[in-house]
């Protein structure tokens, strides 16, 4: 049976609430059509939650997942007065990492056992700890993914011929990345289940290195990268409002005698935009002899030099890389110019075996990414097009973009003949009413995640800071955000797409209002 095409017909109905995007088994977002469905995601509505195929897989249970976590529960588990939770995890490691932070947080212990398949690790719980548990899923990205859920449910060994497929497209998938930082030869390349797996990675090694000193953020931080620094640490110094790059409040903390195990920040950042003055805040580290990480997701490799700057550059490759919105992955790349390099090293290999990318979502990545420095130009080109005629829309109160928000800065980082990448976001005259009824008219994909091949728009701040609002408007997220991701579509068709929302703002959709 032919599957949806999203460019032919977006994700976008009211019927397609809980639909997941792309419409296939292993897919990493799913639908919220309407701006209230988003508000009854975050506050758990049933009658939302209860239609999903799937959803973003650190957020959501994917259902072979789901499945997994059952049946270990069904064999682990205790029969006694308090219920035991189960969840999965793909290493030992990971499973006592996930126990420890239960015990840290709650005081309640965990149990841990072989699933009997591959190196899968089950965490045995009271019910009362789920929740805290499913939070270091969600922020340490050391997922079980489908793919690997869905091999152990089947309870039988990979085919050698699998296992040789994707050994081989792990060593593909190596050597392309590395060809996209220069100086970087595949053994500098780590491979993880997915972009926060490969952030924490690097979190726990540095952290390890320098132990007892916090971490430093600068500009608006992705969600699950400062949570990690925040609650899995020794806490982390809030750089994500600056004037200046960050180079004077860096100064300031160093001038006060602060410390740090590591800086972390992203270009551009997400979803505002923004890109911090990466060679003062370098020239600060250096002296200061602290690593630099920098995230490359929005922007991607094809478009900025990380190694200008980096000791250690992380990326999703969920997103862009692989472009299909099938398979979740993530990348650790080292800088081999750094002074951290031998001891990054020489500890990460532990840390990649701890979550690694499971054989079977290698082959689909090292498929989806064939075309990747192509995919990312034509994002380029389609992105910069709409934002420019979205600058002479009426409708438009703020726009967020690369080209326009610290340009500068973004520049510095650009390799030659790179772009500005597909992500923009923007906000609109007449408040959440306009904008919820703008998201509701518009004739795109709507669901988390970006970097598809098809366009992909959400109210980003309402989805990743809900019960966090106030604080995301204090480093300039306001709540009526729309954050919109630019695939491969014809910009004129989705300039058209636009014209259409805007006019439902216009007519009214009294309903959100």
């Amino acid at each position: 049976m032919a599957t949806r095409d999203p460019f032919e017909e977006p994700f976008c109905r009211p019927e397609d609430l809980g639909l997941a995007i792309p419409e296939s088994d292993h897919a990493v977002s799913v639908c919220l059509p309407r701006w209230r469905d988003v508000i009854g995601y975050e506050e758990g509505d049933p009658e939302v939650l209860d239609t999903f195929e799937c959803g973003y897989p650190r957020f959501v249970p994917h259902p072979y997942v789901a499945e997994l976590f059952l049946a270990a529960q069904a064999e682990f588990a205790k029969n006694s007065k308090n219920p035991e939770s189960a969840l999965v995890f793909p290493s030992l490691a990971a499973a006592w990492r996930c126990a420890d932070h239960v015990k840290r947080r709650t005081g309640l212990s965990c149990r841990l056992e072989s699933y009997g398949w591959g190196n899968l690790t089950v965490v045995l719980l009271d019910e009362s700890a789920y929740d805290t548990a499913w939070k270091y899923w969600q922020h340490s990205g050391e997922i079980t993914s489908s793919r690997l859920a869905e091999s152990a449910l089947g309870d039988a060994p990979l085919e050698p011929g699998v296992i040789a497929a994707g050994e081989e497209a792990t060593r593909i998938l190596r050597d392309r990345i590395a060809g996209l930082y220069p100086g970087a030869s595949p053994e500098d390349v780590f491979l993880f289940s997915s972009g926060m797996g490969a952030i924490s990675a690097v979190f726990r090694v540095l952290t390890s290195l320098r132990a007892g000193l916090p971490t430093v953020q600068v500009e608006f931080p992705y969600l699950d990268s400062f949570k990690l620094q925040e609650q899995f640490g020794p806490g982390v110094v809030d750089i994500t409002v600056t004037e200046s790059g960050g180079v004077a409040e860096l100064e300031a903390h160093f001038a006060g005698r602060g410390k740090a195990a590591a800086v972390f920040t992203e270009v551009p950042s997400n979803p505002l935009l923004r890109t911090a003055d990466l060679a003062g805040i370098a020239a600060i580290l250096r002296r200061e002899g602290v690593p630099f990480v920098i995230d490359d997701t929005v922007a991607t490799p094809v478009n900025v030099e990380p190694f200008r700057f980096a000791d250690v550059a992380t990326s999703s490759l969920t997103k862009l890389f692989s472009g299909v919105g099938d398979v979740a992955a993530g990348s650790v790349v080292l800088n081999p110019a750094s002074p951290f390099y031998e001891a990054l090293k020489s500890t990460l290999s532990a840390e990649e075996s701890a979550s690694p990318l499971f054989v079977r979502d290698a082959i689909v990545l090292e498929r989806n990414s064939r075309h990747f420095d192509e995919r990312v130009s034509a994002t380029n080109e389609n992105a910069l097009e709409l934002v420019e005629w979205l600058k002479t829309r009426p409708e438009i109160a703020s726009i967020w973009h690369p080209s326009l928000i610290c340009r500068e800065a973004y520049e510095a980082a650009m390799r030659p003949g790179g772009g500005f990448g597909g992500l923009f976001s923007i906000e609109l005259h007449g408040g959440e009413p306009a904008a919820a009824a703008f998201y509701d008219a518009l004739e795109v994909s709507k669901g988390p995640s970006l970097g598809t091949n098809f366009s992909l728009v959400s109210p980003y701040t309402l989805l990743a800071h809900y019960q966090e609002l106030d604080w995301a408007a204090e480093r300039g997220a306001p709540r009526n955000l729309v954050r919109i991701w630019v695939g491969l579509e014809d910009p004129e068709d989705l300039e058209g797409r636009f014209c259409r929302a805007f006019e439902a703002i216009s007519t009214g959709a009294a309903e959100n209002g």
